[in-house]
């Protein structure tokens, strides 16, 4: 009766005899992994997992590499949480756990359970609840979004286009992004998305996210017209990890000289303020030191009260070190995102809060 219970159950089974041999497995284990009970029957425990189970998950050789050691020790293996990468159970998560009989004459068996996670609906609803907010955005974006193969085909571009290149967003899918991008600037996106694979060590593997990087381009309007923009892209794996394509926004880039011209006085005025906040706290703190030291070596009321109103000024100080923390973090923003120009690095070091 326990046989027949096991073999109804959902979540695959295998009993591994003392001889390190797989003595029976259930049903669910056969239609999880595509394997056959009556062929795998006898076959050495490793060599099973090698061949049946661990070609058939993500993160499958981790899996042999635990059981291997696992047999070598006699060790129990806690539960880990594997994803099938075949079909028709591609996609399902199972926990895997593996435990040992220690004593008895039994002693070495083990079972192995790969429970079928109860949230791995949850997973494929999420999935369809960030499709639905990416379509959402991409519908409402004035930037133009692109999704993109890897052989840099146009999967979808959002509505945005028709203002930004005078294109039917159902025109343009299926077609080369050469068909509103210059030679030039396919060439340097070619180029960063190389150098994008190569800084994280991988040959692409990307989860949205991912890495953003952003480039100057320039598109080609419907009557070919150049239409510079600022390109910021993200590359994008498959469950597998492997490059599976590119989502990209194209933000016009302004083309006013005065603005242009406007934008750089006041991010030089701004480096400027920043180290004038530097220099003004150095400047302050050294005579403050003093002041208090003289102080302290006075008595009387009119000491008490020079040290009172130098600690005064010494909290006005710090709060103007704090002013020129901030003030670093929110430049190093504009450096990242808008493109601060470095032309007016401060030339002081940061001064240190409370140093009087």
């Amino acid at each position: 009766m326990l046989v027949l219970l096991v073999d109804r159950l959902g979540d695959g089974v295998v009993v591994i005899g003392p001889d390190q041999a797989v003595v029976w497995m259930n049903r669910a284990m056969e239609r999880l992994f595509g394997v056959s009970g009556y062929e795998t029957i006898g076959m050495n425990a490793v060599e099973f997992i090698s061949l049946c189970v661990s070609p058939n998950l993500q993160g499958g050789e981790d899996l042999k590499a635990d059981f291997i050691g696992s047999c070598f020790f006699c060790e129990n293996i806690p539960t880990r949480r594997y994803r099938i990468s075949r079909n028709p159970c591609r996609g399902i998560w199972v926990e895997y756990s593996s435990t040992v009989i220690p004593s008895g004459p039994n002693r070495g068996a083990r079972l192995d359970t790969f429970h079928v996670s109860q949230d791995s609906g949850r997973l494929e609803t999420n999935l369809q609840e960030y499709r639905q907010r990416y379509d959402f955005l991409e519908t409402v974006s004035s930037d133009l979004v692109v999704c993109l193969d890897p052989g840099l085909a146009i999967r979808s571009v959002s509505p945005s286009a028709r203002l930004l290149l005078g294109y039917n967003p159902g025109d343009l899918a299926g077609k080369h992004l050469s068909s509103i991008m210059t030679p030039e600037s396919i060439a340097e996106f070619q180029k960063a998305c190389f150098l994008d694979r190569v800084s994280r060590g991988s040959t692409g593997r990307s989860v949205l996210p991912g890495n953003v990087r952003t480039i100057e381009a320039t598109l080609t309007d419907m009557q070919r017209q150049p239409v510079a923009v600022i390109f910021g892209f993200a590359l994008v794996g498959d469950d597998e990890g492997n490059p599976a394509g590119t989502i990209a926004v194209a933000h016009r880039k302004s083309g006013n000289q005065s603005d242009e011209h406007l934008w750089q006085e006041v991010c030089s005025q701004f480096n400027r303020n920043i180290e004038h906040l530097a220099c003004l706290g150095d400047r302050i703190k050294n005579p403050l030191a003093v002041i208090i030291g003289l102080a302290g070596m006075q008595d009387g009321a009119a000491a008490r009260q020079i040290a009172e109103q130098a600690q005064i000024i010494d909290r006005i100080v710090t709060e103007l070190d704090q002013g020129y923390v901030a003030s670093l973090n929110v430049r190093q923003f504009l450096r990242k995102h808008y493109h601060l120009e470095d032309d007016a690095q401060p030339r002081v070091t940061p001064p240190k809060s409370g140093s009087a």
